[in-house]
């Protein structure tokens, strides 16, 4: 209800989310990549829908964050970290935080230092991920917990076996006929973060 009042013109892609969680003892999404329209409140929507499920939320930036340093980088050199999900949980105290990989039909496609798109691949596969060789603790670490959230203006750069490990779930943009339903939590927005009444 909470996330409907928000997005009240995402309701299907609101539901198809939160599908994951029937039957569930704790919350853990299906590897997902929400595509829409520039402004339609994919991004938003992730870290709502983190908040509401009282999940830490760890953004990496699909533009921005160029080669493999999402899978950990080794400990051998100076600039050794662990892989993402893990200081996520460390951050967040849980095992199943939400990672968000934003705008990932942007990332760069150089190799040199490996591509975000191949490092996911073993995080976002179950059997995989329960046995991640992190690079910088030189130990396996579970990571099949993490709930995968990706942003997408469209599908047509990712690769194969990518496409092949995320849902796509279509997020539409707001029309106007939902200015009105949307007035309200976009004030409450406002007053939440000024500190006064709505």
């Amino acid at each position: 209800k909470a996330l409907v009042f928000e997005f009240p013109y995402a309701v299907e892609t609101i539901d198809r989310l939160l599908t994951d969680l029937v039957g569930r003892p704790y919350a853990l999404l299906r590897p997902s990549v929400l595509v829409g329209p520039p402004g339609s409140g994919k991004s938003r929507l992730a870290a709502r829908l983190a908040h509401y499920l009282g999940l830490g939320l760890w953004r990496v930036d699909g533009t921005r964050d160029s080669g493999a340093s999402i899978g950990g980088l080794d400990r051998r050199w100076a600039s050794a970290e662990p892989c993402h999900p893990l200081m996520a949980m460390a951050r967040y105290g849980v095992a199943n935080p939400m990672m968000l990989v934003d705008e990932i039909e942007k990332a760069a496609t150089r190799s040199d230092y490996g591509r975000l798109w191949d490092a996911l691949l073993a995080m976002l596969e179950v059997e995989t991920a329960r046995t991640y060789p992190d690079p910088a603790f030189q130990a396996e670490v579970d990571l099949s917990q993490i709930s995968w959230l990706a942003t997408a203006n469209r599908l047509e750069p990712l690769p194969g076996p990518l496409l092949d490990r995320l849902r796509a779930v279509a997020m539409p943009a707001p029309e106007a006929h939902h200015l009105e339903a949307l007035v309200a939590p976009v004030l409450a927005g406002i007053a939440a973060n000024r500190g006064i009444d709505a």
